[in-house]
């Protein structure tokens, strides 16, 4: 090759690599990493994937500058400019030019015009969370207008939800306005941000009387809001795109619905729970499923509940079920197992231990009133009893509120102290033969599944063991320890021992919240012992002038671990029963020794010996 061929190839090459490398220093950039994923956009029927350097249906990220991009279109050649502004991090809105030759970045995006079409895109992921609404102080009443007027009259309903990212629209029809119409809609709140003093939300609607309603288009709506105050009560001015893009709407007053939601004047701020319920602001229920806790100023009350999700309550005069119309997500479902109450009015207080209260309740995105009886049981131990259904009016939660009838739940509070026991003395097992003939019974019978739960709470099987069924005697308090040893003849269960924790007596039967000492997989955390204390009603003649032999006390002993349920039977009924001989009182010179008993018999012979001495 001659060196003026040579001298030619490598200019050439020199050449090639200055073109890739000037390709590559003007053609080429990134949009952001947070806006990576998938995005719907109205009017297309698929959604559309953004990467770092590629938006799908648009183009390659050529060249960039602020907000303004140079979109390279491989298919037809061309370019666009873009300006894109990420309103919030499910929310980018932009606007773009035609598709042309190539030209700087300056003069084509110089194509993009005040009045251009703005294009909204929303996020569409799995882990996209909503946000919490702006309209504070629900409930709220509300009018509407979809162009034909005003329905202020009846009055529709706005209803806060557990979660505070929903709110719950219920859509009174007016005779005197057309196209109105009863319906309920739940708003899902996406996305809120403001410009200058405009306030916006990206919402997700759900109608519950059209189902067919479920596409993304029928869903996505843009709003502008403003707070203001009137008369004292809060007023949110609310405007409502016509599709899924912020088109069209220019303020609070103009759009193709407008609302006006009032706060409901009540009694929410001045009703407050008493303070021997709320000096502890955080109760459990015995089996520690469900969590009570008080707000700081008193006035409101949530449960959380652990277990597992469970259907919507359906309102008592507003019979709708959300779940029907597929509302929920499984995050949802589980906000809706939890509740909030707000206290509404005192209706009875007794002496600081017992107040009836009406308190408006939400459940998921169903609210309503309820009737609630609270009861002090001992300074760590309160009972609740609360009405099933949701009443509209507050006045009428308590009206068919019946306190025989309706289930306790007993509450606990987070730190137990350990207490002295009711009953002190020892007991042995009543009419252990019975007792020793129904055992083989039970060892012939398939094992039954136990109401105890283990640390996961999954059921434990009781066979016929030592643990379950042969305790053969009770120590109350015994050896000055404030617990129940209930004894076994079992060589490796010997001595099954709880503490108490507080105690009362209703009605003739007898309540002990109490825990194991030593806890087992098999044991719950806390349990209820349900007793009476009495005498066997039968009584057996003696020959001769000392009269009738009294029999000893029978203690008749159930334990449950849900609640201290009213509809136990002590001895015959609930996880496990017992009946026990009453021995006496505990032994206090030898407290590893049998009590010191005094027979029934001797006590009626030293009676009648005292009553000859008085003579």
């Amino acid at each position: 090759m001659s060196a003026g061929t040579s001298l030619s190839f490598v200019v050439c090459t020199v050449t090639i690599i200055l073109a890739v490398a000037v390709s590559f220093t003007q053609g080429g950039c990134e949009f952001k990493k947070s806006w990576i994923g998938r995005w719907f956009l109205s009017g297309v029927p698929n959604l559309i994937y953004i990467n770092s350097t590629h938006i799908e249906t648009k183009g390659e990220c050529y060249e960039e500058q602020g907000d303004k991009y140079l979109v390279y279109e491989k298919s037809d050649n061309c370019y666009r400019c873009m300006a894109i502004h990420e309103k919030h991090e499910t929310v980018l809105q932009y606007k773009e030019t035609f598709c042309e030759v190539k030209g700087s970045l300056q003069d084509i995006c110089y194509g993009i015009t005040g009045d251009a079409p703005l294009y909204s895109m929303f996020r569409k992921h799995p882990e996209v969370k909503p946000v919490a609404c702006p309209f504070k102080s629900a409930p709220f009443t509300f009018s509407y207008n979809r162009g034909s007027g005003d329905c202020s009259y009846p009055a529709s309903k706005a209803e806060s939800c557990t979660d505070d990212s929903r709110l719950v629209l219920k859509y009174q029809a007016c005779p005197d306005v057309p196209s109105t119409e009863s319906n309920v809609e739940e708003l899902v709140c996406l996305a809120v941000w403001k410009e200058g003093s405009t306030r916006y939300l990206i919402g997700r609607i759900s109608q519950g009387n059209r189902r067919n309603l479920i596409s993304d288009e029928d869903q996505y709506r843009c709003f502008i809001y403003q707070r203001n105050t009137e008369n004292g009560k809060t007023v949110y001015n609310i405007a409502q795109s016509g599709d899924a893009t912020c088109n069209g709407l220019q303020n609070a007053f103009e759009g193709s619905r407008t609302m006006k939601l009032t706060t409901v004047d009540n009694h929410h701020n001045r009703c407050k729970f008493p303070l021997w319920i709320t000096d502890h602001h955080t109760w459990l229920s015995l089996d520690h499923h469900k969590t009570y806790r008080f707000s700081s100023k008193n006035a409101t009350l949530k449960i959380l509940d652990d277990e597992a999700p469970k259907p919507n309550k359906v309102h008592q005069n507003y019979a709708f079920d959300f779940q029907e119309f597929g509302f929920e997500s499984q995050d949802q479902r589980q906000q809706n197992s939890d509740m909030r109450l707000v206290c509404h009015m005192i209706l009875q207080s007794h002496d600081h231990k017992k107040v009836q209260i009406v308190a408006h309740i939400t459940s998921g995105c169903d609210s309503g009133y309820v009737c609630m009886m609270f009861y002090k049981r001992d300074s760590n131990v309160i009972e609740l009893q609360q009405s099933e259904n949701y009443a509209e009016n507050p006045d009428d939660a308590c009206a068919n509120f019946n306190p025989t009838t309706t289930p306790y739940t007993t509450l606990i509070t987070t730190t137990l102290h350990t207490k002295k026991c009711p009953h002190l003395g020892r007991y042995t097992l009543f009419n252990p033969i019975a007792s020793s003939s129904e055992q083989r019974k039970k060892r012939q019978q398939p094992a039954e599944k136990s109401q105890f739960s283990d640390d996961s709470g999954s059921s434990n099987q009781l066979s016929a063991d030592c643990y379950s069924h042969n305790y053969e005697a009770l120590a109350v308090g015994c050896g000055g320890s404030h617990g129940m040893e209930f004894r076994s003849s079992c060589a490796q269960q010997t001595i099954s021992e709880y503490s108490c924790h507080g105690s009362w007596e209703e009605n003739g039967i007898s309540y002990v919240i109490a825990s194991p000492v030593a806890r087992k997989s098999t044991d719950a955390l806390r349990y209820c012992f349900i007793y009476t204390l009495s005498n066997q009603p039968e009584t057996t003649v003696i020959e001769g002038s000392l009269g009738k032999k009294v029999e000893p006390p029978i203690l008749r002993l159930s334990g449950v671990s849900e609640s201290c349920h009213r509809h136990v039977i002590p001895g015959v009924t609930g996880n496990w029963a017992f009946n026990f001989t009453s021995n006496g009182t505990c032994s206090v010179d030898n407290e590893n020794s049998s009590p010191i008993a005094i027979p029934a018999t001797l006590l009626v012979l030293l009676s009648a010996l005292a009553a000859l001495v008085i003579r």
